[in-house]
């Protein structure tokens, strides 16, 4: 299940979710040297989670190609994209970066993150359909935000 509860960064002060996102993401960057690296890449940039993006992400070059490996620090998933459009990321899947990342995280695909939100307005409260265990406020935030998909959702804009 992808959809697990505080997966969009809101805990809901759930202090069971808590984690060391600093270590997270020296740990993240760590390995995106070394995979890209392996992969006779380069990093271009890196993106450390801030108020606003709740997640680290590296701007990579591989064989020409460019793209974007995003990590959810919540429950380290990572995620590849072919852009950087905050509330429009395409999604893609990487075979050798997926491959060397697996080892230490859920490397999600591009389909499981297609995969579009169904949910229904209960009263005063939503019903996600899709599987799921957020949390009142990540189901609130998905419908003010009008998130469409799993990856919407995972790697959200919510400002």
């Amino acid at each position: 299940m992808i959809l697990k509860r505080g997966v969009t960064g809101f805990s809901a002060g759930d202090l069971s979710l808590e984690r060391d996102w600093v270590a997270l993401t020296a740990e993240f960057k760590k390995y995106c040297y070394a995979y890209v690296q392996k992969l006779n890449g380069s990093i271009l940039a890196f993106y450390e989670p801030d108020i606003d993006l709740g997640y680290a992400h590296a701007h990579v070059k591989i064989n020409r190609e460019e793209l974007y490996i995003f990590h959810n620090n919540m429950y380290d998933d990572i995620a590849f994209t072919s852009n950087c459009e905050i509330g429009g990321l395409k999604f893609i899947d990487h075979e050798l970066l997926g491959a060397l990342f697996e080892n230490h995280y859920t490397v999600l695909t591009a389909s499981q993150l297609a995969e579009p939100l169904v949910y229904q307005t209960k009263g005063s409260g939503i019903v996600l359909m899709n599987e799921n265990e957020l949390n009142d406020v990540e189901l609130r935030f998905m419908k003010h935000f009008r998130s469409q998909t799993v990856g919407d959702l995972v790697f959200n804009y919510w400002d």
